[in-house]
């Protein structure tokens, strides 16, 4: 028997509120509270956090604060990737975007 985080994985239906499955919904609220809490003038910090979080990125990455997303480590973004102001990536599943990606602001996606 699949567990509800293998189902997830899977792309199949599953439990939400699945304890395992929670906890990276939780872990991806922690890590987005350090970056949104991080100065905003400092890029090398604001860098090294999205380092942590993300999955993949290329070079030149920025990601306006309060970045909000599901899990973090299924985004994968390329080169001179900018996201504005108050986005949301809801990455319950892989998102991948290139290479000199721009998402305006208050943006959400699922």
């Amino acid at each position: 028997m699949m567990s509800e985080l293998e189902k997830l994985k899977a792309g199949l239906d599953y439990c939400y509120d699945d304890e395992e499955v929670a906890e990276i919904k939780n872990n991806a609220i922690r890590q987005c509270k350090i970056y949104n809490s991080v100065d905003a003038t400092d890029n090398e910090a604001l860098t090294k956090q999205l380092g942590k979080m993300l999955g993949s990125m290329g070079e030149s990455i920025r990601i306006e604060q309060n970045f909000s997303c599901d899990n973090g480590r299924n985004i994968h973004v390329g080169d001179n990737f900018f996201a504005n102001y108050n986005v949301t990536i809801l990455d319950v599943v892989e998102v991948n975007m290139g290479d000199n990606v721009m998402i305006g602001p208050n943006t959400i996606i699922t």
